[in-house]
């Protein structure tokens, strides 16, 4: 399934670009719901790139029909992010540590100034669920999870940005 997501984030550009690649930010997103505290096992400053991987899980309820086929205590992953500070753009892939033979995520964001207080997120990928007569319904799910995850961390952002 491929899906794009337009986050307004009201903060100005530059601040957000360092946010994004500062461990310690990370350990604000602790905070978000459905997610536990994120832990960043690798942080790499290679000049104009940053490689990133940070560890999440998943830490909100399940529906039902879910349960049946995923233990949420499984639900753990690693987004691998390469970071380009020359043109604010980000591509990533989501590594499940369980269930990789059913779950593939990766795709790219860009940051853009949106005036001198605001930035525009601007997301693409692809989510593919390989589990039969349920894989359609489980990535719509995932992306609406996903958008309002995006949306929550916008938010913790904009609050690293005003306290930093």
């Amino acid at each position: 399934m491929h899906f794009t997501v337009d986050q307004p984030i009201a903060a100005p550009l530059d601040r957000v670009e360092k946010a994004f690649v500062d461990p310690a930010f990370y350990e604000a997103l602790g905070a978000m719901p459905n997610v536990g505290d994120p832990e960043v096992l690798e942080c790499t400053d290679r000049g104009s790139q940053v490689l990133l991987r940070v560890r999440y899980a998943f830490t909100g309820e399940l529906a039902a029909p879910a349960r049946r086929v995923l233990d949420p205590a499984k639900l753990t992953w690693v987004v691998e992010s390469t970071v380009d500070r020359e043109t604010s753009a980000t591509a990533f892939r989501m590594l499940p540590d369980h269930y990789a033979n059913r779950l593939a995520c990766s795709g790219s964001y860009t940051l853009a100034g949106d005036g001198p207080d605001a930035t525009m997120q601007h997301m693409e990928g692809e989510l593919r669920v390989n589990y039969p007569v349920v894989g359609r319904l489980a990535e719509r799910g995932i992306v609406l999870g996903l958008r309002e995850h995006i949306a929550a961390q916008a938010r913790v952002v904009e609050d690293w940005v005003r306290t930093k």
